[in-house]
């Protein structure tokens, strides 16, 4: 997973990330394409929202340009699945759809925290959710579409319980002041938007699977977890419930500390957790995930190669050959050489040592 709304990554950058995805043998590309920050998802049905949400006209990917690297992806063997992540990181959506998102307040009442939450209880919104997904259903024509779902608490807080019109609206449905009522009302009605319109598998962040209102055959994506004990509880409650899994929790590749983080990567396996055979037929694999606080396009390329080659050889290999990560290190020093002599700016892996071909950033003249 790759995310260009923290920061906004440029056309050939995020060819960059395909072409080495497919030296390393990884075949799904998941974009996450927008969130609270900004939107350079160019909407044909909306195109103020990307006018309006995007850092600048020049921030955002127009339709040809998101055509031209999903056939370069699919090329190289890789899927691209869209992420947009919803009802709540919709901060960036709300200017170029006034109305859209719920108005927010802090405990003194007064409204002074942005939004950040989409406002359900307007029908407006629904037709426009439902225009919307429809467009972007089918531009991309992956059978697998994320819907995100994840971190809504606070904004359930402040902008729907605070918030008197939204308050009003759950007391005459019957929702009372529970807000948790009012968010399965949201996923169960763009569960019917999805379902009506096409085919699709759609992937939630787990919070979604663990409230029970996904459609059956969905994908819970496990993010959770502190330690692998931790990770390995949520993947088995999430399969206990019956539920397809893809798991990230251990491949946070945007966290990083100081020396070698790759051997931990090795130490992970999604089906390690301890479930029934009928469990483990319910994992899907996993997934590595760079978000974008802190990484745009000087540093995506060293921060994620070769350490997301670590995750590719941990997932696609026997548990058996990648148990050690001393016997690693030779093959990923390698392949690291590998990919920079292909003119990739891929950080060493380990202490120090070489590469046949050392790396050598080309600059033009300079004129003086």
């Amino acid at each position: 997973m790759v995310d260009s709304s923290r920061h906004f990554l440029s056309v050939n950058v995020i060819k960059r990330q395909i072409d080495l995805m497919a030296q390393n043998k990884m075949n799904v590309f998941h974009w996450h394409l927008v969130d609270s920050e900004s939107f350079p998802y160019t909407s044909t049905k909306f195109p103020d929202i990307s006018a309006k949400g995007a850092y600048t006209p020049k921030h955002v990917y127009t339709v040809a340009q998101m055509k031209d690297i999903i056939e370069f992806a699919r090329l190289r063997g890789i899927r691209v699945v869209p992420e947009f992540d919803t009802p709540g990181h919709t901060g960036a959506w709300g200017a170029g759809v006034p109305g859209l998102l719920s108005l927010c307040y802090n405990s003194q009442g007064v409204n002074n925290i942005l939004g950040n939450i989409i406002d359900p209880t307007k029908d407006a919104n629904w037709q426009f959710l439902t225009d919307f997904f429809g467009e972007a259903l089918d531009f991309f024509k992956d059978g697998y579409f994320h819907f995100g779902g994840d971190e809504t608490d606070t904004y359930m807080l402040q902008c729907w319980e605070r918030n008197k019109d939204v308050l009003n609206w759950m007391q005459n449905n019957g929702f009372g002041k529970d807000t948790t009522k009012l968010l399965n009302y949201y996923f169960q009605k763009l569960v019917k938007l999805v379902q009506t319109h096409k085919n699709t598998t759609m992937i939630f962040w787990q919070e979604v699977l663990d409230m029970n209102v996904a459609p059956a055959g969905s994908v819970a994506h496990v993010w959770k977890g502190n330690n692998l004990d931790e990770i390995m509880q949520e993947m088995y409650t999430v399969t206990a419930a019956g539920h397809r899994a893809l798991l990230s929790s251990c491949w946070y590749l945007n966290y990083i500390k100081y020396g070698a983080d790759w051997p931990d990567f090795y130490a992970c396996d999604p089906q390690h957790f301890g479930g029934t055979d009928e469990q483990n037929q319910l994992v899907l694999g996993g997934e590595a995930a760079i978000w974008g606080e802190f990484v745009d396009g000087t540093n995506l390329t060293p921060r994620l190669w070769p350490r997301a080659s670590a995750v590719a050889e941990r997932l696609w290999s026997d548990p058996g050959q990648t148990s050690s990560s001393s016997a690693a290190w030779p093959r990923l020093h390698e392949h690291r050489c590998r990919m920079m002599s292909r003119g990739y700016e891929v950080e060493p892996p380990n202490d120090p040592d070489y590469c046949p071909d050392f790396w050598d950033p080309q600059y033009p003249d300079m004129q003086t």
